[in-house]
């Protein structure tokens, strides 16, 4: 059956018929819906799997599908097609009692044979079966395989039916993906919905059981199932549902802990041990029933290469597997590179997906640069122009060009291509393509025309989504949180090492932050080695040049021109002290070693105590100050005295273990509570507000519920019950009732809060009205399940202000009630942006402003009946402008309250917008979808319409950095940007959200301007304006329990404000869109927001009322 060309080869029924002994049974290698596997051999003896599929009472749909789907896979982790057969037989069959001549399909698949048979033979327990380094392998193969089918060819293949059945082993234990007879391929469509049954029930994902959604993410689901089942058993996949994640984490960790402790050295142990803790984390991640939440492909294979590579690392020599689960030895050279096909950051196309980089044509570099064009620029050299180039279907590469100008001669450029195929890191930039193209052009040399040769020489390399590091240094107060920033320094050092350990090292000599890329999930990645050396025999070199970038060229450089691996160690510790301080090394020169250690130290220890608990955060603060004093011993002025690339990162290796330990010897509490007693200051017939933070810093979601001895005494609606998220903060304002005269200190009254970690289904959308009963039930289930997992707090009431001296508890969020109004529901909230004022606009029809300091009402009137909804004030002119519940406009003058009216609406106007330099506000109504344009310079003359919405208008803003257009969301879905100058027609049009928009705000993250809008869904969506605005949203912000009526950017600080009908006010940082706090004020639903310049105040207009928070610090 050999056959020499790539395509698979056609085969006789007759030929089917003999390699499997005429399909006997004893040839039945297995049976699915649609086909029978057997074991066919043919005369040679060659082996081969045949898969005859059954086509009785169906036509032939299911084999062409499944040989269109396997004829072009070609990967060492798909199961092979070999042959094929598609052949008619006449045959006489019966038909309405007639005997007539029917054409009899024989169709079957001829595939490699695998001769271990499917997974699902060999899943097994920890105890029992395959050691860890065979079901590691196998996970392993199974991603590279799925990364090739979603990434790695020209349409990605879906299959659909992912299981330890369709799933076989080779002789080597080497994963081969089979049975494509119910994938997909992926074309422009990124979802789709289908009426008929696929997969296999077991590992079905949540949007398919209930909506029958299939997306790619169908696939990672059934991954996870799998990873599961790999590592646990059959029975240990089921105990997931009895068990919360980072409990469950710990279960499997520990079982395999126990096993491994007995086969290999401790040196190892830790390092597989993560290995193991690492891949039931991803399968977790897999299992998320948001489609959305769960990682791609690319991000599974890259993780799990990141822990290749930390074993890869550990010693010279290292402890690896047999097949009978001892330990053996083997050197280092032996060791596999985490490099495989199936790493880095593929793309989805295969055009620059190979082992090795290959020669692009320069016309294809034209094409996917629109011509080196300015605007695909992403970086610039002194000699080179970097570019983003777009391949036909969508892959991205950077395209790094060097100036046809330069005197560069083809060796060095050869040389820096021969360093880049050399090595191959997770580190390290991939070369994926090069191109050397000459043309001629006449141009004037010497006052004539001469053809001059013009050589272009060009580098494709691997794309890093997240830019260059220096375009993420920054101060120790903000920016990449320290987890964030060692990851960084730890995969530089890594990189490093890998050019520096070499039987010939590689010396960068250009190491600084804008060489270093970051690509998805901030992975450092060493590029730009232009300037790079090769360093023989010898300990160090010379040169006559000057090369490198000033500020990180060691003094031995600058003084003698000597080049050894420690030029780039002294770059190294420049560029570590960058990252932890965002400033320049020179900034420190006039401090001594030890006063920088603890200027560093001691300014990281403030923002890790704000971020984690006591006993990680004194061990994170450890690991800083080893950080700091690794980077200074890296710039000694000595080269002999700086340290190797491997002792450094044997330095950072105890920093993780230390903080590993000191984990582990402490059981810290699952939330932090601030403050440890209430305080109810007097004032006479007002009530008053205490803020009650509970921090959660831990990995787990935290149920709490918080209950008071006498409940009556307080307004806020007791017991309070939620869920606290991992690595975020809830604030309470507890408000007591309006009390006459001094509570007497004697009366005793006190607060519990308990606390107990939940799965990530659990207390999810619970009713308000019933969620003091539910929780009620849940933690008196988990008292009687186990005791120990709920953990309980008294804070005692106080009635009298702290005692001076008193330590003030940190990052406290300040609430105040500024209005209780029972009977007025707030519609809308304003602050001025010059005078201590809050204008607030009600369902019952009247206006009011507030001076914010002092709590005092300046003016209150009744504008209509209907309710006023909107409301702005106009400081250049001193007017307030309101649109009421019938549709007019009302301008007021802050000295006269008698108004200007107009009919501006034949129904209730919803939302106003004021230009910021121009004499026009927008406005629109309940019912007529239009929005209208008016100038008062010209007696509030309508001077434009706009109209497209199908449906209420909800809100409209101005774009900040271009108040020539601005943007409106509506219940109808769609988001539309309008320019103030057009005709009203033809906006840009997108879909927000198919069950509504409530409301939108601009914003900017990384010098890219934004969109948030508020869904009726419960969530924000986040929208990115730089990009294809068909590619839909780039981010989802979830949480909320109903839907999102108010989302805002604060104007001084990096936070995303969203507001809901839940009651709850959330904080999300605006870079990384982690979730940092949730306020609940007890005033019902939220529907706006108001900021107070040059303050960290936030003014919440609710249901019930208007509070003032301040803000904590990060």
């Amino acid at each position: 059956m050999e056959n020499t060309s790539d395509d698979p080869r056609k085969l006789p029924y007759q030929f089917i018929r003999e390699v499997t002994n005429d399909f006997h049974v004893e040839r039945v290698l297995g049976s699915g819906t649609f086909g029978t596997v057997y074991k066919g051999i043919n005369s040679s003896g060659e082996e081969t799997a045949v898969k005859v599929l059954h086509m009785t009472g169906v036509d032939d749909s299911e084999f062409q599908k499944e040989f269109r789907n396997l004829k072009s896979l070609r990967h060492d982790n798909i199961v092979e097609l070999v042959g094929f057969c598609n052949e008619a037989e006449e045959v006489v069959a019966e038909f309405e009692g007639n005997q007539v001549v029917a054409l009899k399909m024989h169709t079957a698949l001829c595939l490699e044979y695998v001769s271990n048979g499917s997974l699902q033979k060999h899943i097994s327990d920890e105890n029992t079966g395959l050691n860890w380094h065979i079901r590691y392998k196998i996970i392993k193969g199974i991603c590279v395989g799925l990364k090739y089918l979603h990434e790695g060819l020209e349409f990605s293949v879906w299959h659909l039916d992912l299981k330890p059945d369709n799933i076989l082993l080779d002789q080597n234990m080497e994963p081969k993906i089979a049975d494509f007879g119910l994938s997909r391929l992926l074309g422009d469509e990124k979802t789709r919905k289908t009426m008929s049954a696929v997969g296999t029930c077991g590992y079905w994902p949540p949007e398919y059981l209930n909506h029958q959604i299939i997306t790619k993410e169908f696939d990672i689901f059934s991954l996870g199932v799998i990873i599961t089942k790999i590592m646990t058993g059959r029975e240990g996949y089921t105990s997931i549902a009895d068990m919360r994640p980072g409990k469950f984490v710990k279960h499997v960790h520990n079982n395999w802990r126990n096993k491994l402790c007995k086969i290999l050295r401790p040196a190892s142990l830790e390092v597989y041990c993560n290995q193991v803790k690492r891949c039931i984390e991803i399968a977790l991640e897999c299992l998320k029933p948001n489609r959305q939440e769960r990682p791609t492909i690319q991000y599974i294979v890259s993780n799990l290469e990141e822990t290749e590579t930390v074993i890869g690392d550990i010693s010279l020599h290292i402890e690896q597997f047999n097949n009978d689960g001892e330990s053996t030895l083997h050197s280092e050279s032996n060791v596999t590179s985490g490099h495989s096909s199936g790493g880095g950051e593929a793309s989805s196309s295969t055009y620059f997906d190979t082992p090795t980089a290959k020669a692009v044509p320069f016309q294809l570099l034209e094409s996917m640069t629109d011509g080196f064009s300015e605007e695909r620029i992403i970086g610039k050299g002194e000699f080179t122009r970097v570019y983003k180039g777009v391949y036909e279907n969508g892959q991205v590469i950077a395209v790094k060009r060097y100036h046809s100008s330069r005197r560069l001669n083809d060796n060095e450029f050869e040389n820096e291509i021969q360093y880049l195929m050399k090595v191959h890191h997770p580190n390290i930039i991939q070369l994926v393509g090069y191109c050397m193209h000459t043309e001629h052009q006449l141009i004037e040399y010497e006052g004539k025309m001469v053809f001059a040769e013009i050589q272009n020489k060009v580098l494709c390399l691997e794309y890093c989504s997240n830019g260059s590091l220096d375009q993420h240094l920054s101060d120790i107060s903000y920016g990449l949180d320290w987890l964030t920033r060692y990851r960084i320094i730890k995969g530089t050092c890594e990189g490093l090492r890998q050019l520096h350990e070499r039987s010939s090292p590689i010396i960068h000599m250009d190491l600084n932050p804008s060489n270093i890329f970051l690509g998805e999930c901030m992975v450092p990645k060493i590029g730009d080695f232009a300037l790079a050396r090769v360093l023989e025999d010898e300990y160090s070199i010379q040169t006559i040049r000057m090369i490198g970038t000033r500020g990180y060229m060691p003094p031995e450089f600058i003084d003698k021109q000597v080049i050894s691996i420690k030029s780039d160690i002294y770059s190294l510790g420049v560029v570590i002290i960058e990252i932890m301080t965002g400033k320049k090394y020179h900034a420190y020169f006039e401090l001594s070693i030890q006063e920088l250690i603890e200027n560093v130290h001691e300014n990281w220890r403030k923002r890790l105590r704000a971020t984690f608990d006591d006993t990680s955060g004194e061990g994170y603060c450890q690991q800083v100050k080893k950080c700091i004093k690794l980077a200074l011993s890296c710039v000694e002025p000595e080269r002999l005295k700086r340290p190797s690339i491997g002792e450094i990162i044997d330095m950072l290796n105890e920093t993780e273990t230390f903080i590993h330990e000191l984990t582990l010897k402490d059981k810290s509490e699952l939330l932090d509570v601030h403050p440890v007693e209430l305080y109810f200051p007097f004032e006479p017939k007002k009530a008053t507000s205490c803020s009650l933070r509970l921090n959660n810093k831990g990995s787990d979601r935290v149920a709490f519920m918080v209950m008071a001895k006498t409940q009556k005494m307080y307004s806020t609606k007791l017991p309070f019950c939620s869920v606290v998220p991992p690595g975020c903060s809830y604030t309470i304002a507890v408000t007591i009732r309006k009390q006459n005269q001094q509570l007497p200190s004697a009366i005793s009254e006190f607060f519990t809060v308990q606390s107990v970690a939940v799965g990530d289904h659990d207390l999810k959308h619970v009713d308000e009205d019933s969620a003091s009963v539910v929780y009620g039930n849940f933690f008196k289930k988990a008292e009687e399940m186990n005791s120990d997992e709920l953990q309980e707090m008294t804070l005692p009431v106080c009635w009298d202000l702290p005692a001076e001296g008193t330590e003030s508890e940190p990052n406290q969020s300040r609430i105040e009630i500024i209005a209780t109004l029972d009977s007025q529901q707030v519609s809308s909230v304003e602050v001025h942006p010059s005078q201590p004022w809050i204008m607030t606009t009600h369902h019952g029809g009247s206006l009011r402003v507030w001076d914010y300091q002092t709590m005092a009402t300046l003016q209150s009137f009744q504008v209509t009946d209907e309710p006023v909804h909107a409301a702005k004030f106009i400081e250049r002119e001193k007017w307030i402008i309101a649109g009421d519940g019938n549709g007019c406009i009302h301008v007021y003058s802050y000295e006269e309250k008698e108004p200007t009216s107009f009919d501006a609406h034949d129904s209730g106007i919803t939302s106003l917008a004021v230009h910021p330099t121009q004499t026009v506000v927008l406005s629109f109504s309940h019912d007529d979808h239009l929005i209208k344009l008016w100038d008062w310079e010209k007696d509030w003359e309508c001077t434009r319409t706009f109209q497209g919405h199908t449906n209420r208008v909800t809100q409209i803003t101005f774009n900040p950095n271009g108040a020539d257009s601005f943007t409106s969301v509506s219940r109808d879905g769609k988001v539309k940007i309008w320019s103030v100058h057009s005709d009203g027609s033809s906006p840009i049009t997108f879909d927000g959200d198919d069950q509504g928009l409530l409301c939108v705000d601009y914003f900017t993250r990384r010098n890219r301007q934004h969109l948030i809008t508020g869904c009726m869904d419960g969530t924000a969506k986040i929208w990115d304006l730089e990009m294809d605005i068909l590619e839909g949203c780039v981010h989802k912000l979830e949480g909320h329990e109903g839907r999102v009526t108010a989302v805002n950017l604060h104007p001084e600080l990096p936070l995303l404000i969203t507001g809901s009908l839940d009651g709850t006010v959330r904080l999300w940082d605006s870079t990384t869109y982690k979730l940092e706090n949730i306020i609940g004020f007890n005033l019902g639903a939220v529907y706006g927001f108001g900021f107070i310049k040059g303050l960290r105040r936030l003014v919440v207009g609710c249901h019930q009322g208007i509070a003032m928070m301040e803000i904590p610090s990060p």
